[in-house]
């Protein structure tokens, strides 16, 4: 990739980033309207921009499909999702603080997928599928063939992507080339801390020094490969205790050369009332309620604009209960336009979903353009609109959430 294309991508994702900030101030009436297509637009053409290299006439059909049904929110899908995530792994060496899998949440057993049932899903969904993420609830370079399964997806024209802490990858093994050479697209590193002491608070027992060294590692050794790739980007959830820290991590990643992400936190708080194993507790209304206050307040930051809607709506009345059965407060496009292939190969709606009792079919057994459109995901997407009976709600993610798994 050339310079000015890089210089290009800046510029667009920039351009994206200010339409979002003015949709968000339009309320009703005309100028919502155009702001909105104007945000659309200019998020269309960066998403496109970006993906150039991996487009052909049919994703261009099967994006602009699956996005016009979005926007309609019909409940069969006659395209199909053109972003999933496929789990290379659910294994991690970490304890992340506000993970289901860093604090010890039991849901699926641990495993990673083998390279022979990735390529066969490669193969499967290819023709459609724009961009990979082979992240989920796992460290994906805990897997030792993770860069065959980059290099495959990349060499059939599948952009890629991957999220790590790092603490799998091994320098002294020339994984630092690997990576680069496997053609992966985009790796963000999570740090979420610019100080040993705030990283440590988010990461116990880790070094932030350790990371920040091998981010500069494979700098260096994108650099001597005289490669653009993989871009790479820093990974900052903004929380109570790190957010004083947000100005010296930009400087950091400005330093090192690297896009500063700074990410609203999901505070999974649907997990309180749920013991290791995710049965529940049973816990009484008042004390859940003191639970819930206690934990938002621990971990929401005060800056307003990272802290989402309903979590400050908690802290004035933590007991409250939100029926979103039919009613989505926030727009997701995940059921339309998106997918999850866990590491075993059940398939779930969105990243949010960590319970088994979620899945929707396994793709090893059934192929994947069933479950797309199976009952099951056609209620999840009629949540959005219309009411589910309990039959049609029984174990689907979507019946419950405001459109950001809380």
């Amino acid at each position: 990739m050339s310079m000015i294309a890089l210089n290009l991508d800046v510029r667009l994702a920039r351009a994206a980033a200010l339409t979002g900030k003015l949709k968000s101030r339009c309320a009703g009436g005309a100028m919502a309207h155009l702001a909105f297509l104007v945000d659309f637009l200019a998020r269309g053409l960066a998403y496109v921009w970006r993906n150039r290299g991996y487009l052909s006439t049919w994703k261009l059909i099967n994006m602009a499909l699956v996005n016009i049904q979005f926007r309609l929110k019909t409940e069969r899908v006659l395209g199909r999702p053109y972003k999933m995530k496929i789990e290379s792994t659910n294994i991690c060496n970490t304890h992340c603080q506000l993970c289901p899998t860093g604090i010890g949440m039991e849901g699926r057993p641990k495993g990673k997928m083998t390279f022979d049932q990735y390529r066969k899903l490669i193969d499967q969904l290819r023709r459609h599928l724009l961009a990979l993420d082979l992240s989920m609830w796992g460290d994906p370079l805990i897997v030792p063939e993770i860069f065959d399964m980059i290099r495959y997806a990349h060499d059939r024209g599948v952009w890629t992507y991957i999220s790590s802490n790092l603490h799998a990858f091994k320098p002294h093994k020339n994984q630092a080339e690997s990576l680069v050479r496997s053609g992966l697209d985009m790796l963000t590193c999570s740090l979420h801390g610019a100080s040993q002491e705030t990283y440590e608070l988010y990461q116990p027992g880790k070094s932030f020094q350790d990371s920040v060294d091998k981010i500069r590692h494979i700098l260096d050794v994108r650099r001597k490969l005289n490669s653009a790739t993989p871009a790479i980007q820093l990974n900052f959830v903004v929380t109570r205790h790190n957010e004083h820290e947000r100005e010296a991590f930009q400087k950091l990643a400005d330093e090192l050369g690297c896009k500063a992400v700074f990410s609203t936190a999901s505070l999974n708080i649907r997990f309180l009332n749920q013991t290791k194993q995710l049965q529940p507790l049973g816990l009484a209304p008042d004390v859940l309620a003191q639970k819930t206050q206690q934990h938002i307040e621990n971990w929401l930051p005060k800056d307003a604009s990272f802290a989402l809607k309903p979590y400050r709506e908690m802290l004035k009345n933590p007991a409250r209960s939100e029926d979103y059965n039919g009613h989505k407060p926030m727009d997701c496009s995940w059921p339309w336009l998106a997918s999850v292939i866990n590491w075993d190969g059940q398939v779930v709606t969105c990243c949010g979903s960590f319970d088994p009792a979620e899945d929707f079919g396994n793709v090893f057994d059934v192929p994947f353009g069933k479950i797309w459109n199976s009952d099951k995901y056609r209620m999840a997407r009629r949540s959005f609109k219309h009411r589910l009976d309990d039959k049609q709600a029984k174990d689907n993610p979507c019946a419950t959430c405001p459109g950001y798994m809380l």
